[in-house]
């Protein structure tokens, strides 16, 4: 079966508590490994998914529902 893909706020919210995991100071160090591993994965999964609406964000859909870059007025 499919593994069911996380949203930003489901990642962000698995990686708070990994942290406060991993803060809290008891775990074992394999367990340490595993969760600091976990914990990189979800960043780069949140830095992607920042990245892609950042992207959409960079353009403006016209009337003629042609996407346009965004320019901010003065540049």
């Amino acid at each position: 079966m499919a593994e069911k893909k996380q949203t930003f706020e489901e990642a962000m919210k698995e990686l708070e508590t990994i942290v406060e995991a991993l803060e809290n100071g008891n775990a074992t160090l394999e367990e340490s490994l595993d969760m600091y591993q976990k914990g990189i994965e979800l960043t780069k999964l949140c830095q992607a998914k920042l990245q892609t609406a950042e992207e959409k964000m960079a353009k403006v859909v016209g009337d003629d529902d042609v996407e346009k870059p965004f320019e901010v007025e003065g540049e």
